[in-house]
């Protein structure tokens, strides 16, 4: 089952065998090189929750993870019981959200060898919140397993970071990315290759990219804004463009999840039931109705930044490819097939210039998750690019 998680050989095998010494702890002796807290790091796209997930099912598994039995498929299949993988309703992790994630933590498992929670995106902790969670991480409940995930440990307070063993993923190599989409996804050699040096080492995007045309051409578009910045009015127009393509691409990916929840909380209220009116089916509900629509909306906000940074992150890339054909570096360019334009653009400005830009977006990426307004944000990128 580890071969999902590609170019991690060392990874592997540490997780391998702190999940054999599970066994021994799980039967009342201990090892010192086991943990009942980690803390998977790694840049985005790497593997983290995949790893974690992983990790979580050679926990349960008798054999250590064989990837074949029932307990195995169920926590690959997020049906596990004991399994719960957590990840921030709004834009970090509130103190209230940490509290109650605590509790259940206390609990025993129900049908295997340990609770395990894995949660997501730890760097979105607020302070209030990492300390509220430190004491469980410090000292976890006798049959509890906390599985953090995060980009880097310097994303993580010092306090959780120095309680927690570490696991640190890189970057999957481009080639094998490639060669994980033709196998599994059957994609063809130069679509694959394609994905996988666009996505810039983000497996899931690599999918994405090499099955969804429209999803391409977003990419095309977000691309081609760098070229369109010659004045004021065209900085306002590209972030404008860049603001809205983004936006309808995360309520795209939303859409359907919220009707979905909406649909089930109507019918934990009785919806459909014989006997029951539309009208005070929808006034016993009204109140879970409006907190569930303050969460999605919640969700959403994070979800659309989401997105915004990963379009950031593709002009990030642009400029780097600028960067290595100015230096004249040996390396391999994200956007081998924009190589005509990037070799244009190289040319006409300079090395200076084009770190300028590159600080600039690094920049606008760091207010996205402030309170600013991403469209300022994103306003004052453009204008920055420009000048530069």
């Amino acid at each position: 089952m580890w071969k999902e998680l590609i170019g991690q050989s060392y990874a592997i095998n540490t997780l391998q065998q702190a999940a054999k010494d599970s066994l021994q702890t799980a039967n009342g002796n201990t090892t010192s090189s086991f943990s009942q807290s980690w803390l998977i790091t790694g840049p985005p796209g790497s593997g983290r929750s995949t790893a974690a997930k992983l990790f979580a099912a050679a926990l349960q598994c008798e054999n250590s993870g064989c990837g074949e039995c029932s307990i195995c498929k169920s926590v690959l299949n997020n049906s596990h019981p004991d399994v719960k993988t957590i990840s921030p309703s709004g834009m970090t992790y509130g103190v209230d959200e940490v509290k109650a994630l605590m509790q259940n933590s206390a609990w025993i498992p129900a049908m295997g060898q340990w609770s395990i929670f894995i949660l997501e995106d730890a760097d979105r902790l607020t302070t209030i919140a990492a300390n509220a969670l430190l004491k469980s991480i410090e000292e976890p409940a006798r049959n509890t397993m906390w599985i953090l995930c995060a980009p880097s440990s310097q994303d993580v307070i010092s306090t959780i970071r120095s309680r927690c063993r570490q696991v640190n993923l890189r970057m999957p190599p481009f080639d094998e990315i490639a060669e994980l989409l033709k196998t599994r996804d059957g994609v063809d050699a130069a679509m694959a290759k394609f994905s996988a040096a666009a996505a810039m080492g983000h497996v899931g995007r690599a999918k994405l990219l090499a099955t969804n045309e429209e999803l391409r051409e977003v990419r095309r578009q977000i691309l081609q804004l760098p070229f369109e910045l010659t004045d004021l009015p065209s900085c306002f127009k590209a972030a404008a463009e860049l603001f809205e393509t983004t936006t309808a691409e995360a309520e795209r990916e939303t859409e359907a999840l919220d009707l979905d929840e909406q649909e089930q909380l109507l019918e934990s209220y009785g919806a459909g039931a014989t006997g029951l009116s539309k009208t005070k089916m929808q006034r016993m509900s009204a109140s879970a109705m409006k907190e569930l629509t303050r969460e999605q909306k919640s969700r959403n906000k994070r979800i659309a930044r989401d997105r915004l940074d990963l379009a950031l992150v593709e002009i990030s890339a642009f400029y780097r490819d600028v960067l290595v054909v100015q230096a004249g570096a040996q390396l391999e360019l994200f956007h081998e097939q924009h190589r005509g334009s990037i070799e244009q653009m190289a040319a006409d400005s300079t090395t200076q210039a084009t770190i300028k830009r590159l600080e600039a977006v690094a920049e606008a990426r760091s207010l996205l998750p402030s309170e600013a307004s991403p469209l300022l944000v994103i306003e004052a990128m453009m204008i920055q690019l420009a000048r530069a």
